[in-house]
């Protein structure tokens, strides 16, 4: 992997629960930017933030981008130079604001088009007639939080099992979530597939790879990450870490020190 052409402030979490955080992206100079971006269990939505053009006049904005969530990683590339928010939905949330099923997003980057779902031309103007990233954070508070009030509301008991996950770490099973939402396996499956585009054995996957990643990140022995974070053993952690890596978690790190990773 190359070194990175763009450039990420610290994450910035969110004062409520449907959004998680943000971060502001900036492409630099000499062509388009490439980002490494991994398995999160979260939907992403990036909002370009205009600036006036040489002459004065506004430029026109680009679409947002809204990823599903990812079960392998990634480089996703986006055009620059240029500055944007990414934003890091609940799956749960992502499904409300985009008001249809999330399992056609999974792995995948998409453009949205449609004017009256985000209102884009209004948002992204607005966005880059203010001042600061602060004003621009709350504006977004406040817009998502009414669009996604306004759309269809996720299932309390998928709510319940994505929280049950990645509050547990990934270590519930199918079987004890549907027990908790008073559903049946397969009814809690069909509704997970729909309103956070994968199953919800994967999603635990997922949630489980991030744990170890943290817990390696602090020094932590690979055999002493994977025990605390519910996998069988080392082996079963690396088949992991290669499956939505492509290396094991020593390859990965090693590759990916001077990478943009989100």
């Amino acid at each position: 992997m190359s070194p990175p052409d763009a450039m990420h402030t610290a994450f910035r979490p969110a004062p409520h629960g449907a959004v998680v955080g943000y971060r502001v992206v900036r492409s630099l100079p000499g062509g388009p930017a490439r980002h490494l971006t991994l398995p999160t269990g979260l939907v992403s939505l990036v909002i370009a933030v205009p600036h006036p053009a040489a002459d004065g006049s506004a430029a026109l904005p680009a679409p947002p981008l809204l990823s599903g969530v990812r079960r392998r990683a990634a480089i996703t590339v986006s055009a620059g130079p240029a500055t944007g928010i990414e934003v890091m939905l609940k799956p749960t949330a992502g499904y409300s604001l985009l008001g249809s099923s999330l399992h056609e997003l999974v792995d995948r980057q998409v453009e949205l088009l449609d004017p009256a779902l985000l209102d884009t031309d209004r948002l992204t103007m607005t966005l880059g007639q203010l001042d600061c990233w602060k004003d621009r954070f709350a504006l977004l508070d406040r817009f998502l939080s009414e669009r996604i009030a306004a759309g269809p509301p996720a299932s309390p008991g998928v709510v319940r099992a994505v929280l049950a996950l990645r509050h547990g770490g990934g270590r519930r099973s199918v079987a004890e979530l549907a027990a908790d939402s008073r559903q049946s396996p397969r009814h809690l499956e069909r509704l997970f597939k729909e309103q956070v585009g994968v199953s919800p054995k994967t999603y635990a996957q997922i949630t489980r790879f991030r744990h170890a990643l943290r817990l390696i990140g602090t020094g932590l022995s690979h055999a002493d990450a994977a025990a605390r974070a519910g996998f069988h053993d080392q082996a079963h952690l690396h088949r992991d870490f290669k499956s939505m890596t492509g290396r094991t978690p020593r390859q990965f790190l090693e590759c990916t020190r001077a990478e943009d990773i989100r």
